[in-house]
């Protein structure tokens, strides 16, 4: 066919989209579909079905290409013969292959910085978008991107969510972009995240000093960087190294900004109310800045829903090779600590909060960042250990500032983050071997050791400052405790030999310094004693399922094993809250002691090693789950410990009390004070 055919190019769009939405379902309902047939014992044949969904999709994406092509042609004025009957006439070839996308990339760069120049422009909205479908489409396309970003394409980009928000304002309940943008600002995002990846792959060559259109944006619009990243890929997708660099200038530009409004408690019926700290706040830009306490409560979530840091930090923590990269970055700053050691300070900080009454926590994904980070010592044990060093040291330096603050500050922001102590929590768990080795190295911050820099070592002060950080929580020293008696248990499986009774006392010394931690909470030994029993049996589960992902490699050793390596205890979900706060506590009725506490793991330990049978009274206990939970409870353990210890029983295990001596004396240095047998 010679003749030319007319087309509408937003009709072509439409089609486009259609197709896309048809390849979406038929790839989503095609095993359904084949399941059903094979249930009911159909005889037609679904191959033709399976290479339709393949071809479907390349049909979509080939009409995406000719709608771009068109649409961006219609913006380009167009000179010939005005007597020839095909003036004005432009080509869209059907072989998409013939598409010269070098031409066409160039050309929509400029259009999309002419839009962005003169947003008011009534076709500026419409160019946006269209420029946007298009680099969606061409994610794949690396002649499409180099060409693209060589004109000038990620300047663009990167101040796009400025521009669309100025098009949209800021509405009654403080949207500040709207269902259409957040849309644009996805197809952005998976241009820019292809583009990207693809330079650091080395398949296209970007112009010079390019990362800092996204870390050094124009005008500091750290906020539009963000926006392209909340709403683009997740963060798995990205180049690590891109999204660990953009990420560290997120963190070194929140650490620059008043990110939240002060919050005053009124004194009379008129007071109090939320506080801009200046007019030069990033969030007053956006038109959430607090005139007259006006939709107040709508403007505290719309900032936190707009702050960009979280929007990286949740991107970074879905990459854990970036999240890596941003707690070991060695570059020296000014004061001759590390840019990982500075990122770990902004994340470990109590401001991940919207004060108020109500207070908002936005520590989810900073806490998440670390966790990603520290806590692969299986694949990555020599970044996990050095990112975990610099947060054990943030941490510590963070605790000294907090007891420094003024009470009005403390009201803003309150100590004992719940999200940021539990991902501190699961750090020392998954580090406890490593804390009980060194706990009698007086003043020394946390570093890799010389030795072995997968291991970590670090000095009793540190250490004091990094669970006195921690125990602001007073949720948590149930699982740090139980996370020392899992270790107890797994060493006490290989044996009650001389190198593992040095070992087991090393971890009674770590369990004494945790009970001589002065907290700001001061929590009562009482109630961590009441917490670490009613958590035995949910760590017990954990442990024996598998969950905990013990190593089990040639280079370390049963002392090098920690028995929850993966840092269980971040799944808030398994573990319970309000053991403090019973009415009654266990270690009250005297079900549960000191004593109780230090011999439960051991015997847990010889139980699963099959080196003694439980009491007869607790069959149950043969698994090694030993709870006390009632008085007959506490005696059976007793008089069971009694048994193996004492006299001429023929079951007797003198290594027990051996075990049991050394225990009390080491958890009596590690506490710092005396403790009666």
């Amino acid at each position: 066919m010679n003749d030319f055919s007319g087309v509408d190019p937003e009709r072509v769009r439409l089609l486009a989209n259609r197709l896309k939405t048809l390849a979406d379902t038929l790839e989503r309902e095609a095993p359904g579909i084949r399941k059903h047939f094979d249930d009911w014992h159909g005889t037609i044949s679904q191959s033709l079905l399976f290479q339709q969904v393949t071809q479907m999709r390349k049909d979509a994406g080939d009409m995406a290409k000719r709608a771009d092509l068109a649409l961006q042609l219609a913006h380009i004025p167009h000179y010939g013969n005005p007597d020839s009957p095909t003036d004005g006439f432009v080509n869209v070839p059907w072989d998409v292959s013939r598409i010269d996308v070098t031409r066409e990339a160039q050309q929509e760069a400029q259009l999309l910085k002419n839009a962005m120049d003169d947003p008011d422009d009534p076709e500026s909205r419409k160019t946006v978008a269209e420029v946007a479908q298009s680099m969606a489409d061409h994610k794949d396309d690396p002649a499409y991107m180099q060409a693209f970003m060589a004109n000038g394409g990620l300047d663009q980009a990167a101040r796009a969510a400025r521009v669309l928000h100025g098009q949209d304002g800021t509405s009654a309940d403080e949207t500040v972009l709207s269902k259409q943008s957040e849309a644009i600002l996805a197809q952005f995002g998976q241009g820019v995240q292809a583009a990207t990846t693809m330079a650091r792959q080395g398949r296209i060559t970007m112009p010079p000093d390019w990362e800092k259109k996204l870390t050094q944006p124009a005008d500091g619009d750290m906020w539009s960087v963000g926006m392209l990243f909340k709403y683009g890929p997740p963060g798995d997708k990205w180049d690590a190294k891109v999204l660990s660099d953009v990420g560290g200038a997120m963190l070194d530009w929140r650490s620059s900004q008043e990110m939240r409004p002060q919050y005053a408690e009124p004194t009379t019926t008129w007071s109090g109310g939320y506080i801009d700290p200046d007019q030069n706040a990033w969030y007053v830009s956006l038109g959430l800045n607090y005139d007259g306490g006006k939709n107040s409560e709508q403007k505290r979530t719309s900032i936190s829903a707009n702050d960009p840091s979280i929007a990286l930090m949740q991107r970074v923590s879905e990459n854990p090779d970036a999240a890596r990269d941003l707690l070991t970055d060695d570059t020296k700053c000014p004061d001759g600590k590390t840019r990982g050691f500075h990122h770990a300070q902004v994340l470990v900080s109590n401001k991940w909060h919207t004060p108020g009454l109500d207070q908002l926590n936005d520590a989810k994904f900073p806490a998440a960042v670390i966790r990603a980070a520290t806590l692969d010592r299986t694949h990555h044990p020599k970044e996990s250990v050095e990112a975990a060093a610099n947060v054990i040291n943030a941490a510590g330096d963070e605790y000294t500032l907090e007891q420094n603050r003024k009470p009005e500050d403390r009201k803003n922001y309150p100590s004992g983050n719940t999200e940021m102590t539990h991902t501190l929590s699961s750090v020392f768990q998954a580090y406890v071997p490593d804390f009980a080795a060194c706990w009698q190295t007086k003043n020394q911050p946390a570093a890799p050791s010389a030795t072995d820099d997968t291991q970590l070592t670090l000095g009793k002060v540190q250490a004091d400052l990094f669970l006195n950080m921690i125990m602001q929580n007073p949720k948590e020293p149930g699982n740090m405790l139980q996370a020392i008696d899992s270790q107890v248990t797994l060493t006490t499986m290989h044996g009650l030999t001389e190198d593992n009774l040095d070992d087991i006392n090393n971890l009674a010394a770590l369990r004494g310094e945790i009970f001589g931690t002065q907290s700001a909470d001061k929590i009562h030994e009482a109630e961590m004693l009441d917490t670490e029993n009613s958590h035995r049996e949910l760590w017990f589960n954990i442990f024996s399922s598998g969950t905990a992902a013990i190593p089990n490699g040639t280079k370390l050793g049963p002392w090098g094993q920690a028995a929850i390596w993966a840092g269980i205890p971040y799944a808030d979900t398994l573990f319970s809250t309000d053991n403090a706060a019973t009415a009654e506590s266990q270690y009250q009725k005297g079900l549960y002691d000191q004593e109780d506490a230090m011999r439960i793991p051991v015997m847990q330990g010889m139980l699963r090693s099959g080196k003694v049978a439980p009491p007869k009274s607790r069959p149950e206990w043969a698994g090694g789950n030993i709870v006390i939970r009632t008085t007959a409870d506490s005696k059976a353990f007793n008089d069971w410990w009694t048994e193996l210890t004492g006299g001429d029983h023929k079951d007797r295990i003198p290594e027990l009390n051996t075990a049991n001596s050394g225990m009390w004396t080491y958890f009596e240095q590690g506490s710092g004070r005396s403790v009666a047998s």
